[in-house]
């Protein structure tokens, strides 16, 4: 999938290149502009990117792009199902197995 491909060579340039424009990135040869703002897209509907805006910046400077830290999802598009863990997980909650004891018992017969 080349959408794929392309943020994953954005995900390259920006781990040693971060912040970048769409300007810079397409100066620097890794992706074309239209190509390079697609796969920005791409990569911040999946958590991948994320912008920076400086207000007051020239018009091709004020948005930059960092990387999140968020890995890039293999597939095409993969979407979890929710789940109750994920909730509670975003609550901050631990979801813990209870400690439940061994009811397994031997029953010895009396023949």
């Amino acid at each position: 999938m080349k959408l794929h491909d392309n943020a994953l060579r954005l995900i390259e340039y920006l781990h040693d290149n971060a912040p970048a424009t769409v300007a810079q990135i397409a100066l620097n040869g890794v992706l074309n502009a239209r190509d390079a703002s697609v796969a920005i897209q791409y990569g911040i509907q999946r958590g991948v990117f994320e912008r920076i805006r400086h207000p007051g910046a020239k018009s091709g400077e004020r948005v930059q792009y960092r990387l999140t830290g968020r890995p890039l999802s293999h597939g095409k598009d993969q979407v979890c199902a929710p789940s109750f863990d994920a909730l509670l997980a975003a609550w901050g909650i631990v979801s813990v197995s209870p400690e439940w004891p061994d009811e397994r018992k031997q029953v010895v017969s009396a023949n």
